[in-house]
């Protein structure tokens, strides 16, 4: 093994689509996921029409009173991937253990329960450690308080594409010697802020998404989380891990385009892609697929798939936001790791909601359970502000 490899040691997964990576992975390959209008838990005037992709009320209903739902769906996916990665927090006590947490809403609307709650006219809460529940620390660092860690941490809060951002971030951190071992990934639940202003912009649907269909009509929010935990090849070495995987390459670019929109031209997510390929030492030759950011909505997936075209010719697309929905933050990092799922199993699933070609587009996703071939994939990510962002993983075989 050579000294830059970021080995993957583990990976946990919580969204509409299941509770554990393994149950996320097989709503994949079977296109069920909880999809219905908005719990109670969301005050607004459009919950009657426009249906999200929800996590179980029992897992909503586990989350303490101190802790944000978006810290709990990440606490809930970290678990998972120290339990995958036969890792306990506390084994690593003495090493330099990072975090990185994506996030959008967990790190802007965290006080929003106090200005309902002031404009009902209820009392302010006084007690400290009610306000603290409040005006929350952001992500990261509740989640490195949490497990006692005592290295860095930092919130990403780049919108959608927060969740690569975290894991490219992750990866530099190894590579540099900063960190010994890094928790990264990506959550958020669903708020009324961005369920309102998807709407109001006219880029939500009704109905259930169809990424890169002629009929596309808009997204679907969804909430959730990907955690990944990641090592430098001597802390691996130490703990005796069977690597799941690695990560290969990461690139970033921003087009600032528009505040909302996709650069039409893809000038930013093709400068990401590039990057990420050329960190690797990979072309698109080597790529088993790609998973898409592929939200359905019309000028998302146009700009994508000038991209693909241009950079990833043949290279099969795989969009999986008709699962689990556009978990916006958390996004990046649930798409990374069931494309490191895919990779492993060897197989991969449909692209859920897709239904007629559109030949603006030049290409049909993954329409069935697809073998998978090749040992690497990449998946892109696109947000708001011309964020662009791309990772490049590795199977767990990647290196024989």
């Amino acid at each position: 093994m050579t000294s830059n490899r970021v080995i993957i040691a583990g990976t946990g997964c919580v969204c509409a689509a299941g509770r554990t990576v393994e149950e996320t992975f097989r709503g994949a390959l079977s296109g069920e996921a909880e999809f219905s209008l908005p719990t109670a838990r969301v005050q607004s005037a459009y919950t009657d029409r426009f249906p999200v992709f929800m996590v179980t009320p029992e897992l909503v209903a586990s989350c303490p009173e101190d802790r944000s739902l978006s810290q709990h769906f990440f606490l809930t996916a970290a678990q998972e991937a120290f339990l995958q990665a036969g890792i306990s927090p506390q084994a690593l006590a003495s090493k330099r253990v990072g975090v990185i947490a994506g996030t959008s809403v967990d790190a802007s609307f965290n006080c929003f329960s106090v200005y309902n709650n002031w404009r009902a006219g209820k009392p302010s809460p006084k007690d400290p450690a009610r306000l603290a529940h409040y005006f929350r620390t952001p992500t990261a660092g509740a989640i490195s308080r949490h497990y006692g860690f005592k290295g860095p941490f930092q919130t990403i809060v780049t919108a959608c594409a927060s969740g690569t951002d975290a894991i490219g971030l992750a990866k530099s951190w190894l590579l540099s010697g900063f960190c010994d071992a890094v928790l990264c990934g990506g959550t958020d639940e669903i708020n009324l802020i961005p369920y309102d202003g998807f709407i109001r912009l006219l880029i939500a649907s009704k109905e259930r998404c169809r990424p890169f269909s002629k009929n596309r009509n808009g997204i679907n929010i969804g909430e959730g989380a990907g955690a990944l935990l990641l090592l430098n090849e001597k802390t691996a070495q130490e703990f005796s891990v069977r690597p799941r995987g690695y990560v290969l390459g990461y690139g970033n670019a921003c087009d600032a385009y528009h505040p909302t929109a996709p650069d039409p031209t893809a000038k930013g997510l093709k400068k990401a892609i590039s990057f990420a390929l050329k960190e690797a030492s990979l072309t698109a030759d080597n790529l088993a697929f790609v998973n898409a950011h592929a939200t359905a909505s019309q000028a998302n997936d146009a700009a994508e798939a000038m991209a693909f075209n241009e950079l990833l010719p043949g290279v099969c697309v795989w969009g999986s936001k008709g699962v689990t929905g556009h978990t916006l933050g958390a996004a990046g990092a649930v798409e990374a790791v069931l494309s490191l799922t895919a990779l492993n199993k060897r197989i991969l699933p449909p692209t859920t909601g897709f239904e007629q070609l559109d030949e603006t587009i030049g290409f049909a996703p993954s329409c069935g359970e697809t073998a998978v071939l090749k040992r690497a994939a990449l998946s892109n990510s696109l947000a708001f502000g011309g964020c662009n962002a791309a990772v490049v993983l590795g199977a767990e075989d990647y290196y024989g």
